[in-house]
């Protein structure tokens, strides 16, 4: 399995997320693929078994950029197995990743529905995309890699949205209970896009 997580200048919820990974408990090789474009580059983690690859593509980021489909295309050249998305600021359950790999043994893209966003001003909001996962709740291979791509290049604000609308290839959604990923909101640091960021 191959981890592709785009991030920089979010110290706090990127310690976090290394907290989440090292819970996971998949038995398969892990490769992950860190791309970092933030003023400082953040520490590379170390995870017993686990391969980390950290880039640091430039031009870095600057305040009020959105370099996200910049950073995925980065890490993209990494990418030739089945790939998990894991964004830097959000809560996985320890079978996310053996979840993931058992959801694309049935198609090329796949993903949790309903996103659940959880702000750390203590709310809570499950949205009503029954269409698309978010991002951070999706995972590919093969086709739904070259659609990550095209997605990204888009030119589109929403990477997710554009991804889940391409035709033609295999996609499978899921609601689990209990959730297995919540978008964790609010962290100090590099500003997100999505409309979790801003629960009130």
């Amino acid at each position: 399995m191959i981890l592709l997580t785009p991030t920089g200048a979010r110290p706090e919820a990127f310690a976090a997320c290394v907290n989440q990974m090292r819970s996971q408990d998949y038995q398969g090789p892990v490769q992950w693929i860190i791309v970092d474009d933030g003023p400082e580059a953040m520490p590379t983690p170390e995870i017993e078994g686990w391969e980390i690859v950290h880039i640091r593509p430039e031009p870095l980021w600057q305040p009020g950029q959105n370099t996200q489909a910049r950073n995925i295309l980065a890490g993209l050249p990494y990418c030739t197995d089945r790939v998990a998305i894991i964004e830097d600021d959000d809560a996985y359950a320890p079978d996310w990743l053996a979840t993931c790999d058992e959801w694309l043994n049935d198609a090329d893209l796949v993903g949790e529905s309903h996103s659940l966003y959880r702000h750390l001003n203590g709310t809570e909001r499950e949205c009503n995309n029954a269409k698309h996962a978010s991002l951070c709740s999706t995972a590919m291979k093969g086709e739904g890699v070259a659609a990550l791509a095209k997605a990204c290049r888009s030119g589109e604000k929403f990477i997710d949205i554009r991804l889940w609308a391409t035709k033609g290839i295999a996609k499978a959604l899921y609601r689990p209970e209990p959730r297995r990923v919540a978008g964790i909101k609010g962290y100090p640091g590099r500003p997100g896009i999505g409309m979790g960021h801003r629960l009130k």
